[in-house]
């Protein structure tokens, strides 16, 4: 079977090299592979992963350990980021503290509620979700609905306690 040239950049470095891959090789080995070949310590680079980067950067996928090369269709000199999956996550609460946490940025928005549950000792983890306050990170509002009475509206939510102005991040993404 034909080799797999792949351009990978890694971000730690600042470079970008080329690296020949069998297709059917999961990613767990051709991480390794890559950590052989750019002289990292063995032990670390554990919570190291590869990104498939998009032009838009809210599309990028990060390849799963699990699954083989020819699974993302990757073809001949595309280009794969060898970075940490391991970031850290700011979260204010409810009372207005900031905590900061460190999530793997491969999971998703469920699975990083869950995680931020855990740590922070709350059981139902099922009610909360997280809210972008970052602008540029939430998508473009829809027109404002037609104009009610708004003193009414403000009485309302605040006997409701509701947070009608919040970006709410979907758990499913």
């Amino acid at each position: 079977m034909a080799s797999l040239a792949l351009r990978i950049n890694v971000l730690d470095q600042n470079n970008v090299k080329t690296m020949q891959f069998e297709p059917t090789m999961i990613v767990y080995d051709a991480c390794k592979v890559i950590r052989e070949r750019i002289g990292e310590k063995p032990g670390t680079g554990q919570s190291y992963g590869l990104f498939l980067a998009n032009e838009d950067p809210k599309r990028g996928v990060w390849l799963e350990n699990g699954r083989t090369l020819d699974f993302y269709l990757l073809k001949p000199g595309d280009l794969l980021e060898y970075k940490d999956k391991l970031r850290p996550l700011k979260v204010r609460l409810m009372d207005e503290t900031l905590k900061t946490f460190r999530v793997d940025d491969s999971h998703s928005v469920d699975q990083l509620v869950k995680t931020v549950c855990d740590r922070i000792g709350i059981t139902n983890c099922e009610e909360f979700s997280l809210v972008c306050e970052d602008e540029e990170l939430t998508p473009k509002k829809a027109a404002p609905p037609q104009v009610r009475d708004q003193k009414k509206m403000e009485a309302l939510k605040k006997k409701l306690h509701t947070e009608d102005d919040g970006k709410y991040i979907l758990i499913n993404r």
